[in-house]
């Protein structure tokens, strides 16, 4: 007789209870302390009006794409209640966060417990779904995050069932395409996901040779080491101005140096083994990689007329490359077992005749189902809102290139531009990073600095991991595949670097995603692996279970004050608005008034009668931004009717608007928030 799943039947019951409490609780709980970001009213607004047949559209004036689209299409159909009552599809969509962080979980459960004991698959689980930060980060703000890590981690559970299987058996287009329209959902889940989808593609399509585990890294360690060479030879905020040519040069390194690696025999497991091949092949790869990248830049600067291209960065870069290179193959050497002989004696050629059109093949039917569907999507969206991407990432961009830190401005210190931080927006790998920046702060006895207490800190902890990983080298190396740690890594990494290379503005903490579903599988890794001796002990397995089940009881009591502390019953008299910037507007301004607002989403959703419309451009159209940066939006808005605008007048005067709306204002002396309500001339004085 099969076993009942007793762990998640009891997880099922233990969450369902708690979030149909929060369901029912006062509606007013959810817009004042719970969905309480701007961000996620973006979604719900326009969810609604598309519902409504006003199409994909803020305001019912302009078209916009700016948003995941993914989360668009969940949020559709719940707002689409909204017409009945507004707290309704917001008391259902906590239902459905809640639903997706128990699937989340469930699934981590699984494939963290077949790959080690049960025990520490449940602890894993239980972490995600009761923890407050995770909740926070991750669920309590009602954005596309929840999807994300549900797709996420069931892409890696796909991923750990191929495999599973593809040393057995032959790996067909079926599996490919099926592999291929999950990596499609993670992208459209978040589109800054592609790099995961990119780096799984080669970890699928080059599974028998050493290119599955070094490629990926290869191009992590060849961008990081241009990053960090222009970084620190301009430094802050001097890099943005070099910041094209540091774009430049990483594609000219990435198209140089992966074919010239792979020709000197990189990515042949026989010749890294060589103890006396491998050095020479490494120094010649670097100093001929290095040269060729220089001399391409030298003439590329030139013809595309770049200001300044510093030259000692091919220095940088080339001692950057050689060492991260150099550094990812010892580590592979080092993890070398004894099933491990069957080593590729042909050569890069041979190599290279014999797979080539079985790559090629793979490659277009995995990248054509995932990267396939993006292209359609883009191509969509040009026709549909003038642009390929959404708006609002274009809208980031843009304030970031302005000076004056633009609504906080791209990254400014070298540990956030390459998101080692421990605070802040750019702390890419809480909670691991946050624990760590603060032990490092309290030792006093290290007459350092912080920060480099706190990399030094980094640095051991990734050599205790890989000595870790050395107590049973053959259960790591599966393990490390199975949960496709090193796409999931190099990925996470990419999108990091994606955001701050070029300069991007306002970034949030609820970006990494990815990152912490890593931090979630490594740690797991590394206590199975601590664990591994003692897996066949049945006492030991008891006191693990035992363990899980205190830390479970104690987590879910955590969650579940956390639930009826955030969401009250009869806090509320029924008539109390859902939001007080609602009211205010409704009562300082005329039923049909046009009113103008920096952000703007809980107010659009929940006032009656008026219109507000999205004048940063975040989830405003494509025309409206190219207006905004020729600083014609202020005739714009008077074109469309606006009324009253309610925004800081410091921030309105200063960049990135520039005061373009000033000659269409008139002061009201009226205030809520520490914000201005000014009338707006439809016809300028």
């Amino acid at each position: 007789m099969k076993r009942l799943p007793w762990f998640e039947i009891i997880l099922i019951i233990v969450v369902t209870c708690s979030s149909l409490y929060a369901a029912f609780s006062d509606g007013q709980n959810f817009s004042r302390r719970w969905y309480t970001r701007d961000d996620a009213y973006y979604y719900f607004k326009v969810a609604q009006n598309i519902s409504e047949g006003h199409g994909s559209t803020f305001d019912g004036i302009n078209r916009t794409n700016g948003y995941h689209p993914l989360w668009m299409l969940i949020c559709i159909p719940i707002f689409a209640l909204a017409r009945f009552d507004l707290a309704l599809p917001l008391r259902i969509l906590f239902l459905v966060m809640s639903g997706l962080s128990l699937a989340t979980a469930i699934l981590l459960y699984r494939l963290i417990g077949k790959a080690f004991m049960p025990a520490i698959g449940a602890v894993a689980a239980l972490y995600w779904v009761f923890s407050p930060d995770i909740l926070n980060r991750v669920y309590k703000q009602g954005l596309e995050t929840g999807v994300a890590a549900f797709f996420i981690v069931l892409f890696v559970s796909k991923l750990y069932e191929f495999e599973q299987s593809w040393r057995d058996k032959s790996v067909t287009r079926k599996d490919l395409i099926v592999l291929g329209v999950i990596a499609a959902l993670v992208i459209f889940s978040r589109l800054d996901l592609i790099f995961l989808a990119a780096m799984a593609g080669l970890w699928v399509i080059f599974r028998r040779s050493a290119l599955r585990y070094l490629l990926a890294l290869d191009i992590v360690s060849i961008t990081f080491s241009v990053l960090l060479a222009f970084v620190l030879k301009a430094g802050f905020p001097e890099y943005y101005k070099l910041a094209n040519v540091a774009v430049t040069m990483i594609g000219v390194s990435l198209l140089v140096k992966i074919p010239l690696a792979y020709l000197f025999g990189l990515y042949q497991r026989g010749k890294i083994a060589h103890v006396t091949g491998f050095p020479g092949s490494l120094i010649l790869f670097g100093l001929s990689g290095s040269a060729l990248t220089g001399i391409i830049m030298m003439v590329v600067s030139r013809v595309l007329s770049f200001d300044a291209f510093p030259r000692i960065v091919i220095l940088f870069d080339a001692a950057a490359t050689f060492v991260l290179l150099g550094l990812a193959r010892i580590i592979l050497i080092g993890l070398k077992t004894s099933d491990t002989a069957a080593l590729e004696e042909q050569s890069p050629f041979e190599q290279l005749r014999r797979n080539g059109s079985q790559w090629i093949s793979e490659g277009i039917t995995y990248y054509g189902a995932s990267f396939g569907a993006l292209g359609i999507y883009m191509l969509w969206s040009k026709f549909a809102f003038g642009t390929f991407s959404p708006v609002s990432g274009q809208v980031k961009r843009w304030w970031g290139a302005l000076s004056g830190r633009v609504y906080g401005g791209p990254a400014k210190n070298i540990q956030a531009f390459f998101g080692v931080s421990y605070d802040g927006d750019s702390n890419a790998w809480h909670p691991v990073s946050t624990f760590f920046g603060q032990w490092a702060e309290q030792l006093y006895g290290w007459k350092i600095l912080d920060m480099w207490r706190y990399l030094i800190i980094l640095a051991l902890f990734a050599l205790v991991f890989y000595i870790v990983l050395l107590i049973n080298k053959r259960k790591a190396k599966t393990v490390v595949a199975q949960f496709s740690i090193v796409p999931l890594m190099c990925g996470a990494w990419l999108q990091i670097f994606y955001y701050h290379m070029l300069g991007y503005s306002a970034y949030k903490e609820w970006y990494w995603i990815g990152q912490l579903i890593v931090i979630v599988l490594v740690a797991s890794l590394m206590t199975g692996m601590l664990t591994h001796l003692i897996r066949k002990s049945q006492p030991a397995r008891a006191a693990a279970g035992a363990l899980a089940v205190i830390f479970g009881v104690y987590m879910g009591a955590l969650f579940w004050s956390t639930i009826r502390d955030t969401m009250p019953y009869d806090k509320w008299a029924s008539n109390d608005p859902y939001m007080d910037i609602a009211t205010f507007l409704e009562e300082h301004t005329e039923p049909g008034s046009v009113i103008g607002m920096t952000g703007g989403g809980n107010a659009a959703y929940f006032i009656k009668d008026r219109t507000i419309v999205n004048m940063d451009g975040l989830i405003n159209s494509y025309a409206y931004f190219e207006l905004l940066k020729k600083k014609e939006a202020g005739g714009y808005l008077a074109e469309i009717g606006m009324d009253y605008i309610l925004a800081s007048t410091d921030l309105l005067n200063g960049l990135p608007y520039r005061g373009q709306y000033e000659a269409y204002t008139e002061w009201m002396d009226r205030r809520y928030g520490g914000k201005d309500l000014v009338r707006y001339h439809p016809i300028q004085p």
